[in-house]
């Protein structure tokens, strides 16, 4: 009968042997995996950097989300040296600066391999006035406003000062002073049911609408501007009492007392408690 002791060594040492097998297979395929990984990227690296993986113009970049701004002048306004390698463009850079070229609120760029380019994904900033130039000399230049209050120089959408595709909002007298309370001003007037033409921030003690009713002294601007243009919406029956060229102006810079100031070939006209109804 054969000794147990001796069976446990045999199969001991036969065990042994099978791990130390496993093992050196188990190192070999990681060997062989590790040595295909670094081809793979050696190939990779390789075939980005042929003369084929370049961009060699502006015309290799797709942009998109862009409707005011031609995808041409995009296009131009990204910064590379051409010709770039793809592997050399980079992507968080170069939308940094596209947002300082170009009136952007949001860029977005990406490599493209197959064919060989950039794709750039735009949100545009959207102007909603025409800044005028103020008379004094001491406000913004011409240019455009979005409703957050970023001024654009009118080239930046490649728009001349008559282009039809300008905003009908124009505004005047746009001090830096008062730019931080443009979103608010913006929106209210945005919301306002009497269509406002135009605004004048000239004079910072008397802010002027130009409106569907004639001309609306608002006095300074303060956080009564809504209760204003509420006022205002009352008035909208102004002209079955009177005709407009009557009017010099409305005065609401007391908007629970509103009042018109008749121009000097009119009859005096008066308080407008009545006429508001």
């Amino acid at each position: 009968m054969a000794d147990p002791a001796s069976v446990s060594r045999r199969q001991l040492v036969k065990r042994r042997q099978v791990l130390k097998q496993q093992r050196r297979i188990h190192l070999g395929q990681s060997f062989w995996r590790l040595l295909a990984l670094i081809g793979l990227t050696g190939l990779i690296f390789w075939v980005i950097t042929r003369p084929f993986w370049v961009v060699r113009s502006p015309r290799q970049i797709q942009v998109r989300g862009n409707q005011l701004l031609s995808d041409t002048l995009l296009q131009d306004l990204v910064p590379l040296n051409y010709p770039q390698s793809l592997l050399e463009a980079q992507p968080d850079a170069i939308a940094q600066q596209l947002r300082q070229r170009a009136p952007l609120l949001a860029v977005e760029v990406d490599r493209q391999l197959l064919p060989p380019g950039l794709k750039v994904t735009v949100q545009e900033r959207v102007p909603v006035a025409v800044v005028l130039p103020d008379q004094l000399g001491d406000g913004k230049p011409a240019g455009l406003i979005d409703a957050q209050g970023a001024w654009m120089p009118l080239t930046s959408f490649g728009l001349g000062p008559t282009a039809e595709q300008l905003p009908g909002l124009q505004v005047r007298g746009l001090q830096p002073q008062f730019q931080r309370y443009w979103p608010q001003v913006y929106a209210t007037i945005h919301r306002s049911p009497v269509a406002v033409q135009s605004i004048d921030w000239s004079d910072p003690t008397n802010l002027v609408l130009a409106t569907d009713l004639g001309m609306v002294h608002l006095g300074p601007y303060s956080p009564d501007l809504e209760q204003q243009i509420a006022t205002l919406d009352k008035m909208r029956n102004l002209p079955n009492h009177m005709p407009s060229s009557a009017v010099a102006y409305i005065d609401l810079s007391k908007p629970s007392q509103p009042a018109i100031t008749l121009n000097e070939t009119s009859s005096p006209a008066v308080n407008s408690d009545q006429d508001a109804q």
